[in-house]
């Protein structure tokens, strides 16, 4: 149908008064969920700057809602080497070690467990996004399976379709996003799309010191439209050590802001921030409760009994890479 009124649709109203928001997720990082929790039917777009940790922070919670929920997902990764590297990467942070060093009875319980719960595109191939949405529903039904999530990364892997729209690069994007919202309704999962930022003019502190502060929500590759027609908007932002938090400490050298910047639909979110910090051993995110460092999945439903807490100190690793 077009349109409903009240009476057509009062059984489902009367479901989501009283179920609307029982059946949100955590991400699995604690530290997020006043500001960020998880809804089937609602896509989820993140962006960055390059090397600022978005793809990683999207494995993050795909392998947390493998082992918190049970969640299945479908990858296609462009900018994350071949299917095998990709393969390797979720290995590494499933184990929290190198696949290669783990012993064979945990290798072989790490590949159970990745084979149940991911399948990765290959990025050789191009995509529209309705063939890529297509190309999910034929591994469903080759394989069996309900996929919860789907990922597209990066979003200007899409093959695009200008002709159908006179040249022009913000209506194509608006259809694009549009087609993702549908999807996400439709099957009742999770889509989420990664998008580059534009380019954002660095600052020059007085010491000489150069950063490049997180861009703004219509700094998205793609202009205002993202904004306009994005759902929940995601900024992930490698915090700058030159500068220091509202309680004059340095930010720790790998510390990662997470940034809401848009939150939709009412009640699953709100815009903020939150910082989260990079084990690069382990390949995995943690939280930092002032006093000890809370992993992926670790101590969820009490921690969020803790009063508030300041996550803006992070223990710096000496044998940091970054």
């Amino acid at each position: 149908m077009k349109y409903y009124k009240l009476e057509h649709k009062l059984n489902e109203l009367k479901t989501f008064t009283e179920q609307g928001h029982k059946d949100i997720k955590s991400s699995g990082l604690s530290v997020l969920d006043s500001i960020l929790m998880l809804k089937k039917g609602y896509p989820i777009f993140i962006g960055g700057a390059p090397y600022s940790g978005k793809t990683e922070f999207c494995f993050e919670i795909l392998i947390n809602t493998s082992i918190l929920y049970g969640w299945k997902h479908f990858i296609y990764c462009g900018e994350g080497g071949n299917v095998e590297h990709i393969y390797s990467e979720l290995l590494h942070k499933y184990l929290e070690k190198p696949y290669q060093y783990a012993e064979g009875k945990d290798q072989l319980n790490a590949e159970y467990f990745i084979s149940e719960h991911f399948v990765i595109a290959n990025h050789d191939h191009d995509f529209t996004i309705k063939e890529f949405y297509d190309t999910v529903e034929e591994a469903e039904k080759e394989y069996g399976i309900k996929f919860d999530t789907t990922t597209f990364d990066p979003f200007n892997d899409i093959k695009e379709e200008l002709e159908k729209f006179v040249g022009r690069e913000d209506k194509f994007l608006a259809d694009v996003l549009k087609q993702v919202r549908v999807s996400s309704k439709t099957n009742n999962r999770i889509d989420i799309v990664l998008n580059h930022i534009a380019d954002v003019k660095a600052i020059t502190l007085p010491d000489g010191s150069r950063y490049t502060p997180a861009a703004v929500a219509n700094e998205w590759a793609g202009g205002r439209t993202w904004w306009r027609r994005a759902f929940t908007m995601i900024l992930v932002y490698r915090a700058p050590t030159c500068l220091k938090d509202n309680n004059g400490v340095p930010y720790a050298d790998n510390e990662t802001h997470i940034i809401i910047q848009k939150s939709k639909p009412k009640g699953i979110g709100k815009t903020g921030k939150a910082s989260i910090f990079w084990d690069w051993k382990k390949n995995r995110y943690y939280c930092y409760n002032g006093s000890q460092q809370l992993y992926s999945c670790q101590k969820i439903e009490d921690y969020k009994l803790q009063p508030n807490k300041d996550f803006t100190e992070a223990i710096n690793y000496n044998e940091n890479p970054f």
